[in-house]
């Protein structure tokens, strides 16, 4: 390339996840193999796109992350950014949601591209995924849109609208209730809301992420139990718009403790598609009246992160509930 037109730096992240795997065992299970410094040997295109620099904040199945693996990588991306146009985080699909939450979330005023991605199938393999989305995500952080999202499968999503949709299939990331950021085929196709969102996350949050929430996903005739001691918030996946069995005791008894012990107790849908809108029905009005805080619109994932930073800033419930009716970085309420 013209030196008067140098290749984009771009900032590699390997922290582990499928992507990187390879056979552990005889029978063939899938755990995290050896570091990927050879990269460029086994995708010489990537040369053509950018001047990449890779680094190994850790190497990891997503599914063994900790909050510190998380707040870590915010802390690199933060630190490496001035030197770079853009970041590629490759990450364990498992997880990859919940970590895009965080880091739309903390890094939502860096001002240039981190795109994250993984694989269905691993980069040793010769029929997969990895090549073309480890491909995609570079091309993708070369644009200069102040996103953090999620490349998969030839969309490009926010990542505090992202939901792992699939087990098997190489389209395995969705938006459900925000349209893709870009879609990427012959040329990478911008969509007009990518990089347009206002930016409102409070400052001082990323010193600690709570993990310390119960998350209830009901059924008929599931037991309610008493929060247990050192939970710090809790997390219902209701019924449709915000439903619950309002005339069962032991829920009851959950929701009077939980008001007790000043809780937050946030209440999201069970369906992939749509919200909580308290009052569409009776009982998620008697819901609303115990407290209980809407989720609207976030997806899981965005309210654990959401929920997370704000306990571990120490917030108070009126701030907590506060913050889920605000979009903080995008994401849909």
């Amino acid at each position: 390339m013209d030196a008067r037109h140098p290749r984009p730096r771009i900032l590699l992240l390997h922290t582990g996840g499928t992507f990187g795997m390879a056979p552990a065992d005889p029978h063939h299970s899938l755990a995290p193999g050896p570091a990927l410094e050879r990269i460029l040997e086994q995708v010489p295109e990537l040369k053509e796109l950018a001047d990449l620099r890779l680094e190994i904040p850790f190497n990891r199945d997503s599914s063994e992350l900790e909050p510190e693996h998380i707040l870590l990588l915010a802390r690199t991306v933060r630190e490496r950014a001035p030197d770079y146009q853009g970041i590629v985080i490759i990450h364990g699909t498992d997880t990859m949601a919940f970590t895009a939450s965080v880091l739309g979330f903390l890094l939502a005023d860096l001002g240039k591209p981190v795109v994250l991605t993984g694989s269905q199938r691993p980069l040793a393999f010769v029929r997969g995924d990895a090549r073309k989305n480890l491909i995609d995500a570079v091309d993708l952080a070369t644009t200069g849109v102040p996103e953090v999202g999620i490349c998969f499968g030839d969309f490009w999503y926010r990542g505090v609208a992202s939901e792992k949709l699939s087990v098997t299939r190489y389209r395995a990331f969705g938006s459900p209730n925000l349209p893709p950021l870009a879609e990427i085929g012959m040329k990478v196709q911008l969509y007009p809301h990518a990089g347009q969102f206002e930016r409102r996350v409070p400052p001082g949050l990323g010193t600690a992420l709570e993990g310390a929430i119960a998350v209830h996903s009901p059924h008929p005739g599931m037991p309610w139990a008493l929060p247990p001691e050192g939970i710090r918030g809790l997390l219902i996946l209701a019924y449709g718009a915000g439903n619950l069995p309002m005339e069962r005791q032991d829920l009851a008894a959950l929701l009077d403790r939980a008001k007790e012990r000043r809780l937050p107790v946030v209440v999201l849908s069970q369906c992939t598609w749509g919200g909580v809108e308290f009052g569409t029905y009776d009982l998620s009005r008697k819901l609303a009246a115990t407290g209980a805080i809407s989720g609207g619109l976030h997806t899981r994932w965005a309210a654990l992160a959401k929920l997370g930073l704000c306990l571990g800033s120490g917030w108070d419930l009126a701030a907590i509930r506060e913050a889920f009716a605000v979009s903080w970085a995008g994401e849909p309420v």
